[in-house]
């Protein structure tokens, strides 16, 4: 359905594009990377706020 035409130049077959050990340590690097620090220092943020500010317990541990 989605499969592309075999490509030829001079009478040899390219292989398909695919992703590399390259393009996924860029994708890491550059996206994924990022995104958890951030989300880290977030998490950090509204930790430091609930317990100094709100003298309240945050997070999955206050629970137990």
């Amino acid at each position: 359905m989605f499969r592309r035409k075999v490509q030829e130049v001079l009478g040899h077959r390219l292989p398909s594009p695919r992703m590399t050990g390259t393009g996924m340590r860029l994708l890491l690097q550059y996206i994924a990377l990022p995104i958890l620090v951030i989300l880290g220092l977030m998490d950090a943020v509204l930790f430091l706020f609930f317990k100094f500010a709100l003298d309240r317990c945050y997070g999955v541990w206050c629970w137990f």
